[in-house]
């Protein structure tokens, strides 16, 4: 389907289905306690959605060309709900669990303890959770370099704090302290065709390292600006050996060029993140750098979206209107059809966001993701382009 006809109905189905939500008033969380005096509060979400990837469906458009592709026929279903019940010790210590499920599987996605002492101005967090820079994002879809690089879940022990120089003006750090994630593949949006190099959830693996890491920024009248750095080592071997070296045919010969061992252990990443929040305006850039072995990976994008109060003449709070646009390159690696690892990717998201009645979200969003393959040693592309636009419409109940 074409990406104007796809706006199109993007466009249509948002309005059609907004007017069928009736508002209702925001409710408390459930929360009880028990008989030693710890509190225990009760949360989730679940999330409904369509989705249709460009290109057709069925057997007789699958190419192993193209590594497993999964399912591109318009498809219904759960992609998560969550179960959250978080446990207060006291006013400053709490400890969540984040219990996952879909269609076919159920698992622990996070779980962390959190301490606020205020003393000091911290937060002291040991669990499995997501890296300290991590950012909230209001579309379902990641921006790519979130995907690359902090995506993917870790077990650490962090400490952030915040210095307030003055009423409109404050500084923050944080320190990190985790068990390396293994390199791994993972979808861009929803579509799992076509996989690209990430910093995967916690495994055990044999070998296992640590990572380090600190960040820094401030905070000033809506504008935010923060940096961090983290270093360790690669897993010995599974990911110079499994990930890099047996998976990407060129890795050995990359190693040569640059004069460095195979089994480079090599790993660090670094970025920065700047934008502005306030009277319903959001905008944010990002940019990270990162190193495994001999390959190295670099990727920004640029976000903007605002919020506008639509109560007073639609049957529902707000529409949040969004665009954002990415690009992630993996450096000095030959892109080849078997190994979308290897591509380099750009990615616009267009997406509209109706906050319905405080805690049920509708989500249209639309992903044109175009992918760098074969090159010559002109660096020209070799062969037509994959069909790969993706069109998200989903149901955000939370609770």
């Amino acid at each position: 389907m074409k990406r104007k006809t796809m706006l199109l109905l993007m466009f249509i189905v948002f309005l059609f289905l907004s007017n069928l939500v009736f508002s209702q008033e925001k409710d408390k969380r459930l929360t009880f306690a028990t008989e030693s005096g710890l509190g225990i509060q009760f949360s989730g979400e679940v999330e409904l959605e369509y989705i249709n990837v460009e290109g057709q469906g069925g057997f007789a458009n699958k190419d192993l060309t193209f590594q497993k592709v999964k399912t591109r026929s318009p498809h219904i279903r759960i992609d998560k709900a969550i179960f959250a019940p978080t446990i207060f010790y006291g006013e400053n210590l709490t400890y969540k669990i984040e219990l996952g499920y879909n269609d076919t599987k159920a698992l622990v996605d996070k779980h962390y303890a959190r301490l606020k002492v205020p003393a000091i101005n911290s937060l002291f967090e040991l669990g499995k959770n997501r890296p300290m820079i991590k950012t909230d994002r209001l579309t379902e879809g990641y921006p790519l370099v979130g995907t690359a690089f902090w995506k993917g879940r870790e077990y650490h022990l962090t400490a952030k704090s915040e210095f307030p120089i003055s009423e409109n003006f404050s500084l923050n750090g944080g320190l990190s302290a985790a068990m390396k994630r293994p390199l791994g593949t993972d979808d861009l949006a929803e579509d799992k065709s076509f996989k690209t190099i990430v910093y995967d959830d916690y495994d055990v693996k044999d070998g296992q390292t640590t990572e380090y890491g600190i960040m820094g920024g401030l905070e000033a009248l809506g504008f935010y600006a923060t940096g961090w750095y983290f270093m360790g080592e690669l897993i010995d071997d599974f990911d110079w050996k499994i990930q890099l070296s047996q998976t990407l045919s060129d890795y050995d010969n990359l190693a040569a060029e640059v004069g460095k061992p195979v089994n480079d252990m090599t790993h660090y990443w670094y970025g920065g993140r700047v934008g502005f929040d306030r009277w319903g305006l959001r905008a944010r850039a990002e940019y990270i750098n990162g190193q495994d072995g001999v390959l190295p990976r670099d990727g920004w994008y640029v976000e903007g979206s605002y919020i506008m109060d639509v109560s007073n003449f639609l049957p529902i709070n707000s529409i949040t209107a969004l665009a954002r646009y990415d690009e992630l390159y993996v450096r000095n690696i030959l892109p080849r059809m078997g190994e979308t690892e290897s591509w380099d990717r750009q990615m616009a998201t267009l997406a509209l966001i109706a906050d319905l009645n405080k805690y049920i979200f509708l989500k249209v969003e639309y992903y044109m993701l175009e992918e760098d393959m074969n090159t010559d040693e002109n660096g020209l592309i070799t062969n037509d382009e994959v069909l790969d636009d993706q069109l998200l419409i989903q149901l955000h109940f939370t609770f």
